[in-house]
């Protein structure tokens, strides 16, 4: 039997951004649609057989078909996913499915555990470990080995062996993990974020060893923001283990020092710090000591924090206090005494209607008594129109229209959801079916329409990035929003002592680092020296200013110095510097100290003396490592 027809496919209308099973079913179907597109000779039912689903071929078809009505299991996934990678074109880029319901968060985190790694046979692993590693993957596949090994372990003697293990590989370890986290903290592609779950799921078992190494990394490390992420995956998967009481005290340590931290985080408004606060088991902070829900409110009362970092931090109070029914009353009043303060334009008069929406939303949802919402405020403002018709867009582009439903509500979750972890999980969701490149061309078509509210097209700019399209469509929508950003900050209005408008400041860091997200990886060298020739006056203007000027400027200067970490290219023939080691060069001269670290250790290994560029990968055994305190 043919692949499903279009009248008989399920629809995958994705109505609830906090239902995993639904943006399992979304993904899956996604790239099952995709396949059919490239391979009409394979049917669901041989796809089915092939997973395995089922004992013979008719009922493996029927369980594909359930699993598209009602969501796939971890194992489902786990098979289908070895059966559309085989056969599919083109699946680096989206990532895939069975390490999609580790990256949707901690309500299906631990059911996977097992699933995680590549299958390696037991007596592989310590030549494969042996065996010096030269790229990314090798790095990937040497870890999951050495976390099959764990694996093995704890299924036969969850003590002594896993301390085995722990003991025979202890070098191997301590010199994987470093590596893991230079990959980690690159950027984001399918392996950045195996590399991050690894990480949590090899410091599940070696707490200890691995504790120091996480803990340098996200206090000095120049990328240190993105190592926030591998900090939750390792609550997430040890939240019940061996090293809970550890594992909690330090994680209180690291979260209450958060804000401290994110004053010298090249990109403090991921908000990736807060985002570990909402992973936090409700066990792990009580009431009468909610240490995670102080670092929450002090986020979303703090004027100088981002429009991001706030309107995480408040839906995140009010999810916290519903879903553990936790003292709901009195942080209903803090937080409509919070709503009153997002409304009263002296607030953040650059940023009001950023602010207005967030407290729109969150009054919703407290109203309603959900932990999350799913429909939208119905405000009468611009901005909102050229978010409609973007995703409108959506409808003409050539999606199935089985998943036209599903793509338009995960568009909207992606700009309209204040809370930053499930305007990530659309986003992830997204990528991951494989039908990311009409989105690229809606989030385009929004940069272009809306023009004044700097926070939302942050938001898109992001997003954009995130989808890793980085084709020539993307590359003049990204630096086209640079260009605009820099124009927007009108320098030449401004004596040097005076500051833009913030959210302008804020936007200009956004989409320089964007470009860099996009563009910074391997196979888009070509596209990257194109955008910063583009980029090139405004490189030279944030590397070449001094003063007052260039700390009131300082994070779109670190932004800058990423930019061009991430896309250095190697010297000419006639032995000419590239663009990216002079600017780097002047930028570790910054008067910004953020900025001026992140350039030094960008140019201690990343320019090789025969004139070549190393990859990020080999920080770990050329790069300077400054762990002295800022």
């Amino acid at each position: 039997m043919p692949l499903q027809s279009e009248r008989e496919r399920i629809p995958q209308d994705v109505t609830d951004i906090g239902s995993v099973s639904q943006l399992l079913r979304y993904a899956l179907a996604g790239q099952l649609e995709r396949l059919r597109s490239q391979r009409a000779d394979v049917s669901q039912a041989k796809i089915a057989e092939a997973a395995g689903l089922s004992g013979n071929r008719r009922n493996a078809a029927a369980s594909l078909s359930h699993a598209l009505r009602d969501g796939p299991t971890a194992q489902q996934l786990v098979k289908l996913d070895q059966v559309i990678s085989t056969l599919a074109l083109n699946v680096d880029g989206i990532g895939g499915l069975s390490s999609l319901i580790v990256r949707l968060g901690p309500d299906s985190g631990e059911e996977l555990t097992d699933h995680l790694t590549a299958t390696v046979p037991p007596h592989w692993t310590g030549r494969i470990l042996r065996d010096p590693a030269s790229s990314e993957l090798d790095v990937l596949v040497q870890a999951s080995a050495l976390l099959s090994a764990f694996l093995a372990a704890d299924r036969i003697d969850s003590g002594r062996s896993v301390a085995n293990i722990r003991e025979r590989y202890s070098a191997e370890t301590r010199d994987l993990v470093r590596r893991l986290i230079l990959i980690s903290a690159g950027p984001p592609t399918p392996r950045n974020a195996d590399a991050q779950v690894i990480i949590g799921g090899l410091a599940s078992y070696a707490f200890d060893q691995l504790r120091d190494q996480l803990e340098l990394a996200v206090r000095y490390s120049p990328l240190a923001f993105r190592v926030w992420r591998s900090i939750s995956k390792l609550v997430i998967l040890s939240r019940n283990g061996e090293h809970t009481a550890e594992l909690r005290a330090w994680v209180r340590q690291l979260v209450s020092a958060s804000g401290e931290l994110r004053k010298r985080s090249i990109y403090a408004g991921r908000s990736l710090d807060l985002e570990l606060a909402l992973d936090v088991p409700a066990s792990w902070s009580p009431p009468g000591d909610d240490w995670a829900g102080a670092a929450l409110r002090a986020r979303a009362w703090d004027n100088e924090a981002t429009i991001r970092e706030r309107g995480t931090a408040a839906m995140g109070m009010w999810q916290r206090a519903l879903a553990d029914d936790r003292e709901v009353g009195s942080t209903e009043a803090e937080l409509r005494g919070l709503i009153g303060n997002f409304r009263d334009p002296r607030s953040r008069p650059d940023a009001a209607a950023g602010l207005r929406w967030i407290a729109a939303t969150l009054e919703q949802a407290i109203d309603e008594r959900v932990i999350i919402g799913n429909d939208w405020p119905d405000i009468d403002e611009s901005w909102f129109r050229h978010v409609q018709q973007a995703a409108s867009e959506l409808e003409k582009l050539g999606i199935p229209d089985h998943l036209t439903t599903g793509t338009k509500n995960l568009f909207l979750h992606m700009l309209l959801q204040n809370a930053a972890v499930y305007r990530r999980r659309a986003l992830e969701t997204l990528v991951t079916s494989g039908w990311h490149r009409p989105v690229a061309q809606a989030l385009g078509l929004l940069l272009r329409t809306e023009r004044e509210e700097a926070w939302l097209r942050i938001r898109a700019e992001f997003a954009l990035s995130f989808l890793q399209r980085p084709d020539e469509w993307v590359e003049a929508d990204l630096t086209r929003a640079c260009l605009d950003a820099y124009r927007d900050l009108r320098l030449g209005e401004l004596a040097d002592d005076a500051a833009p408008p913030r959210a302008r400041v804020s936007e200009l860091h956004a989409a320089l680092f964007a470009v860099g997200d996009c563009f910074g990886v391997a196979g888009a060298e070509e596209r990257a020296e194109s955008a910063r020739e583009r980029l090139g006056p405004v490189l030279a203007d944030l590397a070449a200013m001094a003063g007052e000027r260039a700390l009131i400027l300082r994070r779109p200067a670190r932004a800058a110095a990423y930019l061009l970490t991430v896309t250095a290219r190697p010297r000419a023939g006639d032995g000419r510097k590239d663009v990216s080691e002079q600017l780097l060069e002047r930028l570790s001269e910054h008067p910004d100290v953020v900025t001026a670290r992140l350039s030094q250790w960008a140019l201690s290994f990343r320019f090789a003396s025969d004139g070549s560029v190393r990859p990020l990968l080999d920080a770990a055994a050329h790069g300077k490592q400054d762990d002295s305190p800022y």
